[in-house]
């Protein structure tokens, strides 16, 4: 009994019907941007591409999509609907969990009007990670975030009191933040730096040396430069990076 389905193989989509597509299990190629939601790829991710050569690629998650969705971060009572591109006023369109723009491909709620890149509202609430140290995702980072060394978030939305998704883990009795947006930021260096390099290492492995420098500069507890709060960060990298590859897990899979 197989405990999980594959995506199947080939595929119809609305945002591609010329052609059908095919999934790419392996990749060496550059990161890629989705056609749907216009978010990166990894290079190595598996996605669906166009089976007649059009230069057309889409996230497993973004074409394969319920058209409604209901987050538990938002209560039961919110319904998305996915759509294919920003609603009006597209400029002013943000995703409410990493607080990016929602360029294409987006789940929106008509009557609290927010916004969900389908790659964020993929993401795992929960996930156990080596050591047994649970990854739970918030609706906010209640300390400082470990990367941006905010509460709020970097982001490029306008609303100055907005605070966006971050997962939140516990390591040697001590919690840390790290926002969705830095890890979606450290995924797209980590797939570039990949590639440049060849040398074949994943999300993990590539963000190691750009979390590290980050991490040296700020503490889990907001404090920048405490000694303890250093050491307890590099302590926690392993933790970190696990992370980073649970959220890169969700648009490969």
């Amino acid at each position: 009994m197989k405990l999980y389905e594959e995506p199947p193989a080939v595929i119809s989509s609305d945002a591609h019907p010329a052609h059908k597509l095919k999934l790419q299990v392996t990749t060496d190629g550059p990161p890629f941007r989705c056609d749907g939601c216009k978010e990166p790829g990894g290079g190595k991710e598996r996605r669906y591409s166009c089976d007649a050569g059009c230069d057309f690629d889409l996230h497993t998650t973004c074409a394969l999509a319920s058209p409604t969705l209901k987050h538990p971060l938002f209560g039961g009572d919110v319904e998305f609907e996915l759509l294919p591109s920003a609603p009006p006023p597209v400029d002013a369109t943000y995703c409410d969990a990493c607080g990016d723009r929602a360029r294409g491909l987006v789940y929106h709620c008509f009557d609290r009007d927010l916004d969900l890149h389908p790659c964020c509202a993929a993401l795992r609430m929960e996930s156990v990670v080596h050591g047994g140290h649970l990854l739970k995702l918030c609706g906010e980072a209640e300390l400082r975030c470990v990367v941006c060394g905010e509460k709020q978030g970097r982001r490029q939305s306008s609303s100055s009191s907005k605070r966006f998704w971050a997962y939140r883990w516990c390591y040697d009795g001590v919690t840390g933040y790290l926002h969705v947006a830095c890890m979606k930021k450290i995924a797209v260096m980590s797939w570039e730096q990949d590639y440049k390099d060849g040398v074949g290492g994943g999300v993990v492995e590539a963000s190691v040396t750009i979390m590290e420098g980050m991490l040296r500069r700020r503490s889990p507890t907001g404090n920048a430069g405490s000694g303890s709060g250093v050491e307890l960060g590099i302590r926690g990298l392993e933790n970190i990076t696990k992370i980073v590859e649970v959220v890169s897990a969700v648009s490969s899979s």
